[in-house]
């Protein structure tokens, strides 16, 4: 066989080939008087076998390696670990690729059924919908930035299945919609307030994020915390609250939470 027969034989190229004779994973076949390379069985399967190997991810430098073993010729152990690192980086390859699978499904049903594009699960995007058609538009604004606080927590990936579950049913309960929505108004009539003049807002938004979180069971929102991964992104209160008076009644409200706040602030 020639050089083109038998590249054409192995499914690759005359250039990959002779690359693989300058790497010396494929050694020459004897020129005959004519000068050209006639290439034999031997040969084919040699090639086949760098193809195969090759597309199973190994890189050429292990691929030398796999030959030389078989000869005795260099110890098994660089080999069985560059095959280990090749099967750690296959097996992420696929989790991260099943999870771009599940997350583009999503997507294509939520085209389909003519939803807006959101990494919130579909039960809190309703919640928040319902809740907004309701809502005056002071509330709305409040929805509007609470539904971004918590696609941010989305976003990141280390949002415990508690948290969404808390704002579905903060949302539609009919029992804790009366007070979630005075909390709303609360929360926007807090927004740039100066901190020092606003004690007594302040305190009551405090009152009531605390009051809905006990009703709620924000306990099991914290327990669930404790299960975020190792390297999930860090949001600070401070991204997520930028406001300084707001932050101060979600502070004051986990001192509530926690019995360690003392009086008023």
């Amino acid at each position: 066989m020639r050089i083109s027969e038998i590249a054409e034989a192995a499914g690759t190229t005359p250039r990959a080939v002779r690359h693989y004779h300058r790497l010396g994973l494929l050694p020459e076949p004897v020129r005959p008087d004519n000068g050209y390379r006639d290439y034999g069985m031997a040969e084919l399967t040699r090639l086949m076998r760098i193809r195969w190997l090759a597309d199973n991810g190994l890189p050429l430098g292990a691929v030398a390696a796999v030959f030389a073993n078989e000869h005795g010729a260099s110890d098994t152990e660089d080999l069985r670990a560059d095959l280990a690192a090749l099967h750690d980086e296959i097996t992420q390859r696929i989790t991260q690729l099943t999870r771009k699978q599940a997350g583009v499904e999503r997507m294509l049903a939520a085209v389909a059924a003519g939803r807006r594009l959101t990494a919130l699960p579909d039960e809190v995007a309703d919640a928040f919908d319902q809740a907004r058609a309701q809502a005056d538009e002071p509330e709305r604004a409040a929805l509007d930035q609470e539904r971004d606080m918590l696609e941010v927590f989305a976003l990141s990936g280390n949002t415990p299945a508690e948290m969404f579950a808390w704002f579905t049913r903060a949302l539609a309960d009919p029992a804790t919609r009366t007070g979630y929505g005075r909390l709303l108004r609360g929360w926007q009539r807090l927004h740039g307030r100066p901190v020092a003049q606003s004690a007594a807002l302040i305190e009551q938004l405090a009152q009531d994020i605390a009051g809905q979180l006990r009703q709620l069971d924000f306990d099991s929102v914290v327990a669930a915390t404790a299960d975020i991964p190792d390297g999930a992104p860090a949001l600070s209160e401070d991204t997520l609250v930028p406001d300084p008076a707001q932050r101060r009644a979600v502070r004051r409200a986990m001192e509530l939470l926690t019995d360690t706040g003392g009086g008023p602030s």
